[in-house]
């Protein structure tokens, strides 16, 4: 084959070549998956052997289900009801909020005499950052 007849090749790609490479890879891919598959199985079984059995959860009695949520409401004016009762609950008793850190909650009256009583509380601003050296503005 001359160089000078054209920038192109003149000739065809073999089929039969073509062909076999396929069949080549078609049959790597099989011969691989014949190997590898038994190999995972074996790794698996090993690795659910090595594993702890299992915890076992003992029910000691049949209990009923827990609603499940969203619950139908069938008067609202009943759940309505029970729920101001609820945030009065909360907004007319003493209780704790936190109780390892001290946080309580008071009722809403004994907090407005105490504002009453005592005013706001007041802080302090926080400090004014000193202006970084070099002037950056």
């Amino acid at each position: 084959m001359r160089h000078d007849q054209g920038g192109y090749e003149r000739t065809d790609a073999k089929a039969g070549a073509t062909f076999r490479a396929g069949i080549y890879i078609l049959a790597t891919m099989v011969v691989t998956a014949l190997l590898v598959v038994p190999f995972y199985r074996l790794l698996a079984r090993v690795e659910t052997a090595a594993q702890p059995p299992a915890a076992e959860v003992v029910k000691s009695a049949v209990s009923e289900p827990a609603p499940s949520f969203p619950r139908l409401v069938e008067s609202e004016p009943r759940v309505l009801a029970g729920f101001r009762a609820q945030e009065d609950a909360l907004l007319t008793s003493y209780g704790w909020i936190e109780k390892d850190k001290g946080i309580a909650r008071i009722p809403i009256s004994e907090a407005l005499r105490i504002v009453a009583e005592r005013g706001l509380p007041r802080f302090e601003a926080p400090a004014e950052a000193p202006a970084r050296a070099g002037g950056a503005r």
